[in-house]
């Protein structure tokens, strides 16, 4: 239906107009009453992210994603969720930081590298300030446990090298009023002691120091029985050596005085094995002088000067000159002996040249007188017996001579 005014008419026109006012108040007035539930939904669901979120995608349906009280919302959904992440990443520090607080408490070394471990791949990150502290406890346990383990070290150094050096830091001390305990462990346990506390125990240095000086190489040689017996102590001793100094150093007191306790055996044993090897020289050199078996003497005095005695040795100097003596002595001998040979064969050659000139004489005086016999017959006897001594006596002459 239709005015007769017509739809310009003003009457029309303001009627339009206050229409169009109803329904927009209507229309606001509803908007406003769901702008209401809706922001009251918001408020209601703000401290609580899972209501809040739905609250939020409602409210954006109904009022739009752009509405202020759904931006709000927003942030403090995030608010929210900020510090739902905020308190879980800190429950998780907490939860790790008690854990390698637990293991740095009980001092266990593979606990607290498993806690920071496990903590790095939680999430924390390597340069977390949790993670940094446990790993500063983690350098401090482990430099504390090589302290410890170098201090053992040096300690069962220290006592196998006082027992190999059979240094008793409380013998003769009767202050220290200790038991007189034949067992093993007791001895260990003991020397442990003394090795502990002969770094800081000013009374058992002095006693150890005394110890030191108290100690005679002779006397150790003398208690050693052989030889043997005393390079096997000696080289025990070296062995000992050798391991101590790596961890108590080659400028640790008792280091030093165990190079000198070596030194000091070995030049005992070295002094006794001399005087020992110079008597046994001496009594080969006097008992072949005293044989006088010039060979042997030679041989002796050669062997003697081999050794450690030399040729400057008084003994060897001495049997060198028996032995030229001896062999001076021994050429006159000779010489003599074959002067004599010489003089018996002489002898012995002027007796057959006598027999023989004698026989000579005889033959010839026999063929004379033949031959007088035959030519004169009237030859006497005289004139035979005045020629014949002549030629005789000339001949034994010349063999006397000779």
């Amino acid at each position: 239906m239709f005015s007769p005014l017509g739809k310009r008419h003003p009457i029309v026109i303001k009627g339009k107009r206050a229409f169009e006012e109803m329904v927009k108040e209507r229309n606001r007035a509803e908007y406003e009453e769901v702008e209401r539930v809706q922001v009251e939904m918001l408020i209601a669901a703000k401290d609580d992210m899972e209501e809040l979120k739905k609250a939020i995608a409602q409210a954006s349906d109904v009022l739009g994603s752009s509405h202020p009280a759904v931006e709000a919302a927003r942030l403090d959904l995030k608010d929210l969720r900020d510090a739902a992440n905020a308190q879980e990443y800190q429950n998780l520090c907490d939860y790790h930081e008690r854990n390698i607080q637990d293991a740095a408490s009980k001092f266990d070394e593979e606990g607290l590298a498993w806690a920071i471990s496990r903590a790095d791949k939680a999430g924390l990150g390597p340069a977390h300030p949790i993670i940094e502290r446990g790993k500063q406890q983690l350098s401090q346990m482990q430099r504390d446990r090589t302290k410890r383990e170098r201090r053992a070290r040096e300690v069962e150094s220290l006592r196998l090298l006082l027992l190999a050096m059979k240094i008793d830091l409380f013998g003769g001390n009767a202050n220290s009023q200790r038991p007189q305990d034949t067992s093993r462990s007791s001895e260990s346990s003991l020397s442990s002691s003394l090795a502990a506390s002969i770094v800081l125990d000013e009374p058992a240095m002095l006693e150890y120091e005394d110890s030191v000086k108290r100690w005679d190489a002779n006397v150790w040689l003398a208690e050693a029985g052989s030889w043997e017996a005393a390079e096997h102590e000696i080289a025990e001793l070296q062995k000992t050596l050798k391991k101590s100094k790596i961890d108590l150093g080659e400028l640790h007191f008792v280091v030093l005085a165990a190079y000198n306790r070596i030194r000091e055996m070995r030049d005992a044993l070295h002094r006794a094995q001399y005087k020992e090897i110079e008597q046994y020289h001496i009594s080969k050199i006097a008992a072949a002088a005293a044989s006088g078996d010039l060979e042997e003497l030679d041989k002796s005095v050669r062997l003697a000067a081999a050794s450690e005695m030399s040729w400057q040795h008084p003994a060897v100097q001495q049997g060198k000159r028996l032995y030229e003596e001896g062999r001076k002595i021994r050429v006159r001998i000779l010489r003599e002996e074959q002067e004599n040979h010489s003089q018996l064969e002489l002898a012995a050659a002027m007796e057959k040249a006598t027999e023989a000139v004698q026989n000579f004489e005889l033959s010839s005086r026999h063929v004379s007188m033949e031959g007088s016999n035959l030519v004169s017959p009237t030859w006497s006897r005289s004139e035979a017996g005045s020629s014949t001594p002549t030629p005789r006596r000339s001949l034994m002459s010349k063999l006397r001579d000779a």
